[in-house]
């Protein structure tokens, strides 16, 4: 008899799963071992061992295999794991939701943001939230664009704060205003004199900037490209937050979304206009299908009123 095809175990009349298996089943696909999702979760290895037993037998699929005293996903298993990782960010929804109802002063807000969006406008807003509701708790992840949509499609984050993606079916995308990048440069920089900082006056500088994995980046590469003008970069970083210091200690000149100067002020640095005019979007990015938890709410809320506030300053509607 030929054996079945991996992924596929011995056929036999199928029941429907237990949420708890499949909480041990995601635990499992996160931490990669049995052992660690059994501390997860709470409970003994031999009984996370049985719950993934009785799961692959409940549905007839074969979900892992050992390799090399290793658990590796089947093909199977991949695929469950976006559905249940659906399934779990609307359950945690619902348990936010339920406390909320319990106590409207007390609860919990996930929030993913880039790292502008995380060190500028957001911790205004905590601190207006914060000061009227002592009870409410945030977490703030820092992601790139992508990972961020991902986490509030999957109901891991009640909001994201991105730049400009493109809309999608599951998704609300709230616009907060339009920015043009600016050139920041030390203070006592030649670009002082100049009205404006065009693609070619940054030939013979020390030009720091974001990597082309990043939407800010691959921005910059094309703008350049567009301009004719080839720009090597000599320090990469990953936030406007470590380019705006790397400045400031006179490392070389970089360019920026105005919004990322203004927690730090403007001292110490040249900020001029940047031709050709780079234009950048920021957005909340919230999910379609989950409604926001009153805690949510109430922090979008502070957030709107801190970007407003800034707006004549950072943003051009």
């Amino acid at each position: 008899m030929s054996p079945l095809p991996v992924g596929l175990a011995k056929p036999k009349a199928l029941h429907e799963p237990s949420f708890a298996q499949l909480g041990v089943f995601h635990a499992i696909m996160i931490t990669g071992s049995v052992s660690r999702a059994a501390r997860l979760m709470g409970m003994t290895q031999s009984a996370a061992s049985k719950m993934l037993r009785q799961l692959e037998d409940d549905t007839g699929l074969r979900l892992f295999e050992r390799q090399h005293q290793r658990l590796v996903p089947t093909p199977h298993a991949q695929g469950l794991q976006d559905s249940v990782e659906q399934l779990y960010g609307a359950y945690g929804v619902v348990q936010r939701q339920i406390d909320s109802l319990a106590d409207p002063d007390t609860g919990h807000v996930n929030v993913a943001a880039i790292p502008t969006q995380a060190t500028t406008f957001l911790p205004q807003a905590i601190k207006r939230l914060r000061e009227r509701y002592q009870g409410i708790t945030v977490t703030v992840e820092i992601l790139a664009n992508q990972p961020i949509v991902d986490r509030v499609q999957s109901g891991q984050a009640d909001f994201g704060l991105v730049h400009d993606i493109t809309p999608s079916v599951s998704t609300l995308n709230e616009d907060l205003g339009l920015q043009h990048v600016v050139c920041v440069a030390p203070a006592g920089h030649r670009y002082a004199g100049l009205p404006h900082v065009a693609a070619h006056d940054l030939r013979n500088e020390t030009f720091l900037s974001y990597g082309p994995q990043t939407n800010f980046g691959a921005m910059l590469e094309t703008a350049f490209a567009s301009a004719g003008v080839r720009m090597p970069v000599a320090v990469e970083v990953t936030s406007s937050a470590a380019l705006l210091a790397l400045i400031r200690a006179g490392v070389g000149v970089g360019l920026v979304e105005p919004a990322a100067i203004a927690p730090f002020g403007a001292t110490g640095l040249v900020i001029k206009p940047f031709l050709p005019a780079l234009p950048v979007r920021s957005r909340i990015v919230r999910s379609r299908l989950r409604p926001l938890t009153r805690h949510a709410e109430l922090l979008l809320e502070a957030y709107r009123a801190v970007v407003l506030q800034a707006r004549p300053d950072s943003f051009q509607a």
